[in-house]
């Protein structure tokens, strides 16, 4: 599977079951929301050398819902519904989780590993261990499929309904949605950026010199060739000079610090408004923390 999104959290080791808030962009297809007004168009921004994106930081992210976020609200919900089970006697411990974590913003300018690119081309590799969610026995109680266990009332929609109630999972993705229109607004803004235009069409002279044409990054791993179950030599040796290519100009660096610009400037015109979806986002970590405690 590939992966190329402006937020690149993936989702990935999140059980699917209990359906966590994820912060995942669909892709960079187009500008969703309206566009920015004219306060929001940022002067030059300064550029810093960046070859890798696994630590990536944006300003928006603070609002938004990182890998590390995701992670914990995770362990938060599991312990939630762990208590709901307990409390209908109902003991059910969720087995081991693996899967991939993929830093928030690590591929939202495409692949920048060269090891992952010459081990899995544009493909997301498999985790060490497979994503399991709870046994069979507790997924009825968990889905609230049944309404007694035991002679003891099952929460309206089972333990996740009651962990999504504790967590206020509904305040939280209506606040989410918002900043994730100003997420995908930003990329495209800064996708069209002149520093950003400037360093693609070189990264594009640098690819044609490997023997790969491709007119910018989303091209490259958004090819149709690539779309295979499993990568191929050719897809990996274009990955690979991808990377290169991105590490050689400077790309990365330079479209980060584009965008860090616009997001910083649509912080600032919006800081009432994301004011209140930061403490959205702050009320349901903190209580996600709080129960794993």
């Amino acid at each position: 599977m590939k992966s190329f999104s402006p937020s690149s959290t993936a989702c990935a080791g999140v059980a699917l079951l209990l359906l966590p808030l994820c912060a995942c962009s669909a892709g960079a297809s187009g500008p969703r929301g309206s566009s920015p007004r004219s306060g929001d168009t940022p002067g030059p921004a300064p550029v810093h050398r960046l070859d890798d994106s696994k630590a990536l930081e944006l300003p928006l992210d603070a609002y938004l819902l990182t890998t590390p976020d995701l992670e914990t609200l995770s362990k938060g919900r599991d312990a939630l519904v762990q208590r709901c089970l307990a409390a209908i006697g109902a003991p059910a411990a969720p087995a081991p989780r693996g899967g991939v974590r993929i830093g928030t913003n690590e591929r939202r300018y495409g692949l920048a590993d060269a090891e992952l690119a010459k081990a899995h081309g544009y493909h997301v590799p498999e985790g060490d261990q497979p994503v399991e969610d709870y046994p069979a026995a507790a997924i009825a109680l968990i889905k609230g499929e049944v309404t007694t266990y035991d002679g003891k009332p099952v929460p309206e929609g089972g333990c996740a309904g009651e962990a999504r109630r504790e967590l206020h999972d509904d305040e939280l993705q209506q606040a989410l949605g918002p900043v994730q229109q100003l997420d995908m607004e930003s990329y495209v803004k800064s996708q069209k950026d002149p520093a950003v235009a400037e360093v693609s069409a070189k990264w594009s002279k640098c690819m044609n010199e490997s023997g790969h044409r491709y007119p910018d990054p989303v091209a490259a791993i958004n090819d149709r060739e690539f779309a295979s179950a499993a990568p191929s030599g050719h897809e990996k040796d274009v990955a690979l000079a991808d990377v290169l290519c991105k590490r050689k100009v400077n790309l990365i660096g330079v479209w980060s610090g584009a965008e860090s610009a616009y997001q910083r400037s649509l912080i600032t015109s919006r800081s009432s408004v994301l004011a209140a979806q930061l403490l959205a986002k702050q009320k349901t970590m903190s209580i996600a923390r709080a129960a794993v405690r």
